[in-house]
């Protein structure tokens, strides 16, 4: 008989049974026995009753040459209006295709919101092959985080076991601005060796990819508010420039084109030249994004209600 547990069945379970997990364990006459992410007091004493218990961890892509050549020739394409950050981003990501690389690349990406930084994040990940794993720091604002961070009971949610469970070395911590300097501490390792550890669970994030993002607009506002600790701990700090005019248009354009083979509807020649004027006057993707969704929309009603 096979003896299967899964990353998330720990939490079901009292203290006492994690405590005393090789008791609990020999209530069971199996033949393996298949631990998932077990929280290191189990871990620990499946080691001491089983000596030679082989330990599997996850493979996970790492960048290529080939990667970066695919990263270049779509880049532009793909993010637009950011040309002089591509540049930077194969300088800051090119260490982890040297062999003997091992430490994560810890990347800050600042600038205004909706102009590329999260789509970069994206798009890395699209490149390597592997889904991102994304955690929005602007949604933890309380104590939780705290416990999140530095972990709590072994039921509870943590920023380890998650990390354990990715399925990604293309880490984005998205609005990394938005955690309190106090919670800093809990990332210095990580960002320096790759490594991460809290009560339940370690783990090695050998040849990560670490992305953060923030809205400040230049390097001394993110050193007075983020501190030198964690501000000298980057591997690379690049700026995404407002949106100019020309890459809005381009921007509008490829989003028109997207949007009408969604909605059945066809614009007129005069709506479409007004909604094309009207892309400069947005500060970001997302304000071009919702302008010509709203546009469509509209129009789909006003000709459903004409054909009542």
């Amino acid at each position: 008989m096979n003896f299967v547990v899964s990353s998330d069945e720990y939490a079901g379970v009292r203290e006492h049974v994690i405590i005393n997990f090789n008791n609990f364990l020999g209530k069971f006459d199996s033949g393996n026995i298949y631990l998932h992410n077990p929280p290191l007091q189990i871990s620990e004493q499946i080691k001491r009753l089983y000596p030679s218990t082989e330990i599997k961890y996850q493979d996970y892509s790492s960048i290529t040459i080939e990667n970066l050549i695919t990263l270049n020739s779509t880049y532009d394409s793909k993010i637009i209006g950011q040309e002089n950050v591509k540049f930077d981003l194969l300088q800051a990501l090119f260490p982890l295709t040297r062999k003997n690389r091992k430490k994560p690349v810890v990347i800050l990406l600042y600038g205004k919101s909706g102009i590329g930084k999260t789509e970069t994040a994206k798009l890395i990940s699209e490149v390597i092959g592997e889904p991102l794993f994304r955690k929005q720091f602007s949604m933890y604002q309380n104590n939780q985080f705290a416990t999140y961070l530095f972990g709590g009971a072994h039921y509870e949610k943590s920023f380890a076991k998650d990390l354990l469970d990715r399925e990604s070395n293309v880490i984005l911590l998205d609005e990394f601005d938005k955690a309190h300097t106090s919670f800093h501490s809990a990332f210095y390792q990580l960002f320096d060796e790759g490594f991460y550890e809290d009560p339940n669970y370690s783990l090695s994030l050998e040849k990560s990819i670490i992305i953060c993002t923030s809205n400040y607009n230049n390097l001394n506002e993110i050193e007075e508010h983020l501190g030198s600790p964690i501000y000298n701990r980057f591997d690379k700090l690049i700026q995404f420039n407002d949106l100019s005019n020309e890459a809005k248009q381009k921007i509008g354009e490829k989003i028109f084109q997207e949007l009408s083979r969604v909605y059945e509807n066809q614009l007129s020649e005069e709506v479409m030249q007004r909604l094309s004027s009207s892309y400069i006057k947005c500060e970001n993707v997302r304000q071009i994004y919702h302008l010509i969704e709203d546009t469509f929309s509209l129009h789909a009603v006003y000709g459903n209600l004409k054909s009542l």
